[in-house]
Formats: C-alpha cells, sequence, structure tokens
C-alpha cells in the first residue's frame, strides 16, 4: 500500500528529474554514472508519483516530466520487424507500438519497462522512427507497419493530464 502524505505537510523532495532527464540532488547535477544506475535500479511509480526505494526507504522524486527519455530508435528486420529503442538509463528494449502516441505540443512518448512508466523521445529517434511512417487518407491518420499489422499513431494527452494512458507518472513540487 503506498504512503500517502499531506501535500500541505510534505517536505519538498530532495532529488528532482527536469525535463531532459537530467537528476539533481539538492539542487546540484547528479553525473556519477554508478549512482543514476542505482537510482535507475531502485525507481518505482506508484499512484503517489516517481519514488526510490533502498534498504525499505522510500524517497519521492519532483519529476519535471518523464524519467525515461527514448535516446535512440532502430528498426530491426530480424525475422520479424521491430524498432529497438535506446533508453537513457542504458538500456535496450523493443518498441510498443501499441503505446506510441503524440502528445501536446506534438511530443512523442511510449510506455516502457513492461509497459509501466512513460518515455519521452527526443527530436532525433522520433525522426529515426516516424521516417517509416504512412499516411491513410480514408482514415485521415498516420500510421506505421509493421509485420502486415496497421499502428495508427496516436494523438494524446501529456503525461502529466490524468486522463491520460499516461497519467499518474510524477510528483509535482508543492
Amino acid at each position: 500500500m503506498p504512503i500517502k502524505k499531506d501535500s500541505a505537510q510534505a517536505p519538498r523532495p530532495a532529488i528532482r528529474v527536469d525535463k531532459d532527464g537530467k537528476w539533481y540532488f539538492q539542487g546540484r547535477q547528479i553525473i556519477r554514472k554508478d549512482i543514476l544506475a542505482l537510482f535507475y535500479e531502485h525507481l518505482h511509480l506508484d499512484e503517489e508519483g516517481y519514488y526510490l526505494e533502498i534498504r525499505g526507504e522510500r524517497e519521492y522524486l519532483d519529476v519535471e516530466d518523464t524519467v525515461f527519455l527514448v535516446q535512440g530508435a532502430e528498426l530491426i528486420r530480424n525475422g520479424e520487424e521491430a524498432f529497438l529503442i535506446d533508453l537513457n538509463d542504458g538500456t535496450q528494449e523493443r518498441l510498443d507500438l501499441s503505446t506510441f502516441r503524440i502528445a501536446e505540443g506534438n511530443i512523442p512518448y511510449c510506455l516502457v519497462k513492461g509497459g509501466k512508466v512513460p518515455a519521452k523521445f527526443l527530436r532525433l529517434p522520433f525522426y529515426q522512427v516516424a521516417q517509416y511512417a504512412e499516411y491513410d487518407e480514408e482514415a485521415d491518420e498516420y500510421f506505421l507497419l509493421l509485420n502486415g499489422r496497421k499502428f495508427p499513431i496516436q494523438r494524446g494527452r501529456q503525461p502529466s493530464d490524468r486522463s491520460s494512458p499516461l497519467s499518474s507518472c510524477h510528483r509535482s513540487s508543492p
């Protein structure tokens, strides 16, 4: 069961992640890769927001947009077609096109880590995917066609919008 905190009494989180995926502790950027790797390993998301849980201690984060960024994308054709995406935590996974959407401001997002958390596409990887998009005049929509299956490019809302399927993804600072 998540720990409920009264937002009026909750202190500002000591750890912040900005919209560019940079991590900060008490206002200073965290640049040590071993610390960031530890944080990614212990990162969780619940209805309260992102948090780290290490040795039984839970610390919620102040996340401006998303923790994960898609830094690269490549279409592979090894038996079946799939996009492999590179994330800012150093991992690589297949893009689940059913979660790929363009949010307000034309910002592309998808769900990663088993569909549990949103990731924002940087410009280059978005173009690496979008170059394969086709347009259906009858449906008036763009789509990606992989393995004979059509994936419409959905228009959605930003992760901070509670009505979005990518909702409840960050904790706002008071």
